[in-house]
């Protein structure tokens, strides 16, 4: 097993030479986004516990070390980071921040294996088949119902983590006079857990929507939000860091002026290459053919600070023409 020893050694074979703080909190070494001439002026503080760090002259920070040695090591200093380095870290956190994760209602069943005499389940298919989503689609997300009070007259999406377990789902309504919210979900931690984490290939780019049933439409390699927000300290944005995956951005249209273009400058910022996705002229994701965001996908572009700029400048132009009329 390694130690905290072996550990400063790793950074300093790939940095240079750095320096323990007295009360061993905090490793200090030269940053090397902005390469200080002095070799002594070291104001990268990494924290030894966890390898979340921040330099105090250039105002870099990130929670892994992952996005610099990808940078500045080699790729067999990033598997020796990943597999000796991270993982004591990663269970110990894990240990930490346990928590009893809610179950699937217990009368949970499987759309695909409920009776077609069933007036919930045929409520259900035609719910899915408004919104094009297929047997495939049913089976493949293993799709079900609740006749909990809670749950009921809602289809379930069930969530699985990287070794088959359940981890968390969600719940969508069928009913347009259902005064109840459109989506429930148990009041679990959404930071801890990534949501279709079974099917999620690490080394290819990575589809991150909003919603379910916009994931439906996206390809199996993507992952929803469950809302618009990526928290820097949520289990989804440390893998990300960690194995460097590049990111497609499939937010909804509305999103496209504020939220994107916040989540784009933030991954761009830790060295993830990004692409944006744009659902503007369907409204979401889940109002696509799978065929339909295929193409956007294709055609999707990495943001620059001139399109970013020029964005900014339209939506300007909207708020005006709203105001004038």
């Amino acid at each position: 097993m390694q130690t905290v020893s072996d550990k400063l050694l790793f950074i300093e074979k790939i940095f240079g030479k750095g320096k323990l703080d007295p009360n061993g909190k905090n490793f200090n070494i030269r940053c090397p986004i902005c390469a200080p001439s002095d070799l002594n002026k070291r104001k990268l503080a990494i924290r030894v516990n966890d390898d979340v760090h921040h330099c105090w002259t250039c105002g870099w920070s990130a929670y892994s070390l992952a996005p610099l040695i990808r940078k500045y090591g080699t790729i067999s200093q990033l598997q020796q980071y990943k597999n000796e380095f991270t993982q004591k870290i990663d269970k110990s956190k894990e240990k930490q921040e346990e928590k009893k994760i809610t179950p699937l209602p217990q009368d949970f069943r499987l759309l695909t294996q409920c009776s077609e005499h069933d007036p919930d389940c045929k409520a259900a298919w035609n719910y899915l088949k408004s919104r094009n989503i297929s047997i495939r689609d049913a089976w493949h997300y293993k799709l079900g119902l609740s006749q909990d009070h809670r749950w009921k007259r809602r289809i379930i999406f069930p969530s699985f983590d990287d070794s088959g377990n359940f981890n968390f789902f969600i719940a969508r309504n069928i009913d347009s006079f259902d005064r109840r919210t459109k989506y429930d979900n148990p009041d679990d931690d959404k930071n801890q857990i990534i949501f279709n984490e079974i099917n999620l290939n690490w080394e290819k780019r990575l589809v991150i929507c909003e919603g379910p049933f916009d994931m439906t439409k996206c390809g199996d390699n993507t992952t929803p939000l469950l809302g618009s927000d990526l928290s820097t300290k949520s289990k989804l944005f440390s893998q990300i860091l960690l194995h460097g995956t590049p990111v497609a951005l499939a937010f909804d249209g509305d999103m496209w002026f504020t939220k994107t273009p916040k989540l784009a400058r933030l991954l761009q910022s830790y060295d993830i290459d990004v692409i944006i996705v744009d659902t503007r002229e369907y409204n979401d994701p889940g109002s696509m053919t799978k065929q339909q965001f295929k193409e956007k996908l294709a055609n999707a572009q990495s943001p620059t600070w001139e399109s970013l700029i020029l964005n900014r400048l339209e939506k300007i132009s909207q708020v005006k023409l709203k105001i004038v009329k």
